[in-house]
């Protein structure tokens, strides 16, 4: 569908020839058409066409111009726009573009250009148009209240998942409680420091604290002179001489621990987990030089038997 050449006006300075075409005047929804506008004006002008359709219009821009001149630009300002459009509604639609912009030396001229109109056809099957929608549904539709006997039982279903994880939770602590053998004591009392995140909580002096306590512990079960009431010297004095302890080593893990608990010295964060490890490490060292010498012992008592 083509539109006549629009010519411009007597009382305009400018004298300017403009006209617009699209290559199919009926498509379908998303179909790309062309639309071509071209505008001619004095040798010296300057043409500037808009960079697309209104962009809130039925029918969209899918990129800026093509703009070449056209076959006259040696007599005179020949140029023309090529646009991509596309729709995505139905119906007769109105294309939106804004004037063309002429500009002389000493003039400006705007140019609004009569454009066609490009009718939009539906790719629906023609008998949805006769489709009756269902009536709408109330916002909030109508409840049937609840018998008593329901309430009832969802009260006893609530109960008895009350009892039966309460009964779990019990029955687990039990399992988890002391084993009798300080070893396998100390390992589960130092995991559940592990679990606490202390130093990513920001208490890196307390994680150090109580992971050096499991250790004291682990020796008071292991000897009966290492009291828990003792303090750290009264420990190591007790302690002195055990053949199964590296006491060097028990003294340089309590004295930080020490500063740390009692004068609430600082302490970072890798320091703090380096503590906790050496704790662990103790325990786990007399543990296993303790293994050792029972396995002597039980030797050289089953070779005096065989004698």
């Amino acid at each position: 569908m083509s539109v006549p050449t629009v010519r411009a006006q007597a009382p305009t300075r400018i004298p300017v020839q403009a006209g617009a075409t699209i290559d199919r005047d009926s498509v379908t929804v998303g179909d790309v058409v062309r639309l071509t506008v071209r505008v001619r004006g004095p040798r010296n002008a300057t043409i500037n066409f808009p960079a697309g359709v209104d962009s809130l219009g039925p029918v969209q821009s899918l990129g800026p111009p093509d703009v070449r001149d056209g076959a006259d630009s040696v007599e005179a300002a020949d140029r023309i726009a090529v646009y991509r459009l596309a729709a995505w509604n139905v119906g007769s639609l109105r294309i939106a573009l804004g004037d063309v912009l002429v500009q002389t030396d000493d003039d400006e001229r705007r140019v609004a250009l009569p454009l066609p109109t490009l009718f939009v056809r539906s790719v629906l099957p023609a008998d949805t148009a006769q489709r009756v929608p269902k009536p709408a549904r109330d916002l909030l539709e109508p409840r049937v209240p609840m018998p008593w006997w329901w309430w009832v039982a969802a009260t006893g279903v609530a109960l008895l998942l009350g009892l039966g994880l309460w009964w779990w939770m019990r029955r687990r602590r039990r399992a988890r409680g002391p084993t009798g053998d300080p070893f396998a004591d100390s390992e589960l009392e130092f995991e559940r420091v592990e679990r606490l995140k202390l130093i990513e909580a920001g208490e890196p002096g307390r994680h150090a604290a109580l992971m050096t306590d499991v250790a004291r512990r682990y020796l008071a079960r292991r000897f009966v002179h290492a009291s828990l009431a003792n303090t750290s010297g009264e420990l190591l004095a007790a302690l002195r001489g055990v053949p199964t302890l590296a006491h060097e080593r028990l003294e340089l893990l309590l004295a930080p621990v020490d500063r740390i608990k009692f004068a609430a010295a600082p302490v970072a964060g890798t320091d703090a987990r380096t503590l906790g490890a050496e704790a662990r490490a103790v325990v786990r060292a007399e543990h296993e030089q303790a293994q050792k010498v029972a396995a002597a012992v039980e030797a050289t008592t089953a070779r005096g038997a065989a004698a």
